[in-house]
């Protein structure tokens, strides 16, 4: 355990250049209760015949303690999305501390800017610890629902908002980052469409600032800026391209921008000096977080068809519209297959420090927190996108209990609509070794207390195990009849565990006031209920119109948490 800590650590220890990270000695004091900053604002609201400026106080953290923060969010999501230098926010921070009552200081983007970061450290400080209660489920929502839990930082969240400038008319690159900002935290507290608009008018402002060009296809004033300044506008690019991938994927709804508008080059500290470079984290880390998510939007927007066909030629093969009562077809199953088979290829063509693999014990190998998180998206990817397949299977023994839809190869034939067994059982167990592979990480993140609890990102991740892991449980069980299916789709002691490991995980962000993990868990026991109520018709042969599904009401909730 001490030798992973040490290793979850280092990175942060090399990284850091203690001559900037803390300031030191200092004519002015850094050990305070906080700072108080006055302005004359106009605070966001809609367009009102008048607007007059009132003063508004605005209280932050001390600088100690913001510096924490700084870290904390640069040690969470600093190696995928870039949004601020590292040496120049600090510089910053010191600045208004120094001189509060500075112009600068008191500047409105400025505070927008900083409250965002502040909110998203405090968001990020808190860290899920195993000796918390994992079972109760339900008591969250009590408690939410009464209005006792809020999420960390959510104060200077919403100081952050009321000074946002909505549609900035002349935006600049501390706008975007804001943006950017603004819509992680919205993630956190479930607004999945405010996320989502942050990032699309994030999105419109870089390219109206030509971000997503070469500074050297047309002259203009980025042509001459300096190389740290150009490689923090172009990392900022991809991080506002990144995300957008992000939402979405996440929500289904067209990209914001095609790849074949995009000219800038990809994050590359080469041509930086040593200086300049402790502005930065590893551009090939961050590259190759950028290639995965793009692979994952590709695959998403390709199969579930929501993408349009500019960025899809073959979006008519997709399930867009497709009934999954009805069987599969091969070109779908062709399509799951090629989506699978990339993000396998991806991983295997990771360079061997970012590669997680198992040693002869079954234990992790080359495993921190910049590779636990990668892996997360990674493993994610691959259930969301063999999940049709195993929904399709499952729908059809439901639907026609009396026809092997899931056919040996050899008893297939042209007039019955089947999916052939080896087929399905690649994508099954492509789907439980990703699932166990989730509870494995996420349980060893929680361990190195390096978990977020109101993260919308892991509490998603378990969600996404959850689901995997109760229809493979539900498919094993309903081909009871042939030894030979139950063969071929096992659910042993190791998949019981980890479904156990990744509820524990969902039901403990929940009842910590994790709004997304509420959801989550809510309908993680909607889906178990209905699946065994489905297997119990199946195994009693009980018409399915009988079948009594979706009762998870309010009310059988409320009983549920008095008596669990």
């Amino acid at each position: 355990m001490a030798e992973q800590r040490s290793e979850l650590l280092k990175r942060d220890d090399v990284s850091f250049n203690p001559s900037w990270a803390s300031l030191g000695p200092s004519s002015f004091d850094l050990v305070d209760s906080g700072l108080e900053i006055s302005i004359d604002t106009v605070l966001s609201r809609p367009t009102l015949p008048s607007r007059t400026s009132k003063p508004v106080k605005i209280r932050l953290p001390p600088y100690n303690h913001s510096t924490y923060l700084i870290q904390v969010l640069e040690t969470a999501i600093g190696d995928q999305q870039h949004y601020f230098r590292r040496r120049d926010i600090r510089a910053k921070l010191a600045r208004m501390h120094q001189s509060p009552d500075s112009a600068q200081s008191k500047d409105q983007g400025w505070l927008c800017h900083w409250l965002s970061i502040v909110a998203l450290g405090e968001l990020y400080s808190v860290n899920m610890q195993s000796q918390l209660d994992p079972h109760n489920s339900l008591a969250s929502e009590k408690a939410v629902g009464a209005g006792v839990h809020e999420s960390p930082g959510m104060e200077y969240y919403q100081q952050s908002v009321s000074l946002l400038q909505q549609v900035a008319e002349n935006p600049d690159i501390q706008y975007i980052e804001t943006l950017c900002l603004l819509a992680l935290y919205a993630f956190s507290i479930n607004r999945i469409n405010t996320a989502y608009m942050y990032v699309g008018v994030c999105m419109r402002a870089a390219l109206s600032l030509d971000l997503h060009r070469h500074p050297q296809d047309f002259p203009s004033e980025r042509s001459t800026l300096p190389a740290v300044e150009l490689e923090h506008q172009k990392r900022l690019f991809w991080t506002v391209y990144y995300q957008d991938l992000l939402a979405t994927s996440t929500t289904g709804r067209p990209w914001g921008v095609l790849d074949d508008e995009i000219t800038v080059d990809y994050a590359d500290s080469s041509r930086l000096s040593a200086e300049e470079m402790l502005e930065f984290f590893d551009d090939q880390e961050s590259n190759i977080h950028l290639e995965l998510m793009r692979l994952r939007s590709q695959a998403y927007s390709s199969l579930y068809g929501y993408a349009g066909t500019a960025i899809n030629p073959y979006s008519n093969i997709s399930l867009f519209d497709f009934n999954l009562g009805d069987c599969l077809t091969q070109q779908h199953l062709d399509k799951i297959h090629e989506f699978n088979r990339a993000l396998n290829t991806w991983e295997a063509d990771l360079p061997t420090a970012m590669r997680i693999a198992r040693s002869w014990d079954g234990s992790m190998m080359n495993i921190n927190r910049i590779n636990a998180n990668m892996y997360l998206i990674y493993h994610q990817s691959i259930l969301v996108i063999v999940r049709p397949a195993l929904f399709n299977a499952y729908n059809l023994l439901c639907n026609s209990q009396s026809i092997p839809v899931i056919s040996h190869e050899a008893n297939r034939t042209k007039a019955q609509p089947s999916i052939p067994a080896h087929v399905l059982q690649v994508f099954f167990m492509s789907s439980m070794s990703s699932a166990r592979e989730t509870a494995s990480i996420l349980q060893w993140l929680r361990d190195q207390g390096c978990l977020p609890t109101y993260s919308y990102f892991v509490a998603s991740f378990s969600f996404t195990a959850t689901i995997a892991l109760y229809v493979a449980r539900a498919l094993h069980f309903a081909v009871f009849h042939d030894p030979y299916l139950m063969s071929l789709f096992p659910f042993e002691q190791n998949d019981h565990a980890a479904l156990e490991t990744v509820v524990q995980l969902l039901n403990q962000q929940a009842s910590a006031g994790n709004l997304p993990a509420i959801e989550f868990a809510r309908l993680s026991r909607l889906l178990d209920n209905n699946l065994q109520a489905l297997q119990s018709a199946i195994h009693t042969a009980v018409n399915f119109g009988d079948v009594d599904l979706n009762f998870l009401t309010p009310e059988i909730l409320l009983s549920e948490g008095d008596n669990g």
